[in-house]
């Protein structure tokens, strides 16, 4: 895994989802109930940007076609069985931000 500076945690509101550039790779970002989740940021469906999506508690919806995920799971809100969301781990350190991306493939 690698480990990327995303933001600072002042920079995220809380109930706010946000399209962050980790190691070339756009990734959706949101802070609910003081806690950070990440996404990829392209919804399974037609790659609408899920971070410009609208987040109600844990769930977002992709502002092209209404898809729903659970941003802790990256399951569909609607159709469990259906496409599921890539999650990369979170942590902040010392109010920083950090994503941990997969090792690229060898």
């Amino acid at each position: 895994m690698k480990k990327v500076r995303v933001a600072a945690e002042a920079e995220l509101g809380d109930g706010a989802a946000s399209v962050v550039q980790a190691d070339g790779r756009a990734i959706a970002l949101f802070r609910v109930e003081g806690r950070c989740y990440a996404t990829q940021n392209a919804c399974p469906h037609q790659g609408g940007p899920l971070g410009e999506g609208k987040l109600k508690g844990h769930v977002v919806t992709c502002p092209f076609h209404g898809w729903t995920f659970d941003v802790r799971t990256g399951v569909n809100a609607r159709m469990p069985r259906l496409a599921k969301l890539e999650c990369f781990p979170v942590s902040i350190e010392n109010g920083e931000v950090f994503i941990e991306l997969p090792a690229p493939a060898a």
